[in-house]
């Protein structure tokens, strides 16, 4: 019997979401400068995570890419600066720098996520706009190169 598609995906779905929430387990235990700067961080991320029902998830792939971004260079700092020290974690978290660029970057994954489907589409139109003058001038030429007997044969045809 066939198996209908929907049923893998609830299933690996599942299993990621174990991972994860193992993954935060571990890294509580282990690193909790950096677990402590990943969640407060990455809260829009998994504001979004939550929200984001459609297939494939882009808005919040969309995000969490630009969020990332915003949060690894305090990630970096608090790892080179501070040892794995949870002042050095939160003193980069009170400052209100930090968390203007680490939200500000999940700020711009949004923005990016809601313009760029109008951009393709112009894009993919004009594509499609210059293929159809290419195909017109085609036309014309075999019209040229064959008379207008040949459209009215086609036209029999069809």
């Amino acid at each position: 019997m066939a198996r209908q598609r929907g049923g893998g995906q609830k299933g690996r779905s599942g299993m990621s979401g174990v991972a994860v929430i193992a993954s935060a387990v571990l890294l509580f235990m282990v690193a909790l400068p950096t677990f402590v700067m990943l969640a407060v961080g990455l809260l829009p991320s998994m504001v979004a995570f939550m929200f984001d029902r459609g297939p494939g998830r882009y808005m919040s792939r969309c995000i969490f890419g630009l969020n990332f971004s915003g949060v690894a260079p305090y990630i970096l700092e608090v790892w080179q600066n501070g040892g794995q020290s949870v002042s050095v974690a939160t003193q980069q978290l009170i400052d209100p720098l930090t968390i203007s660029i680490m939200y500000g970057a999940a700020g711009l994954g949004w923005i990016m996520y809601l313009a760029m489907p109008p951009i393709v589409a112009n894009i993919l139109n004009l594509a499609a706009q210059r293929r159809m003058s290419e195909l017109r001038k085609k036309q014309r030429e075999l019209i040229k190169s064959w008379g207008d007997s040949l459209i009215k044969e086609v036209e029999n045809r069809g």
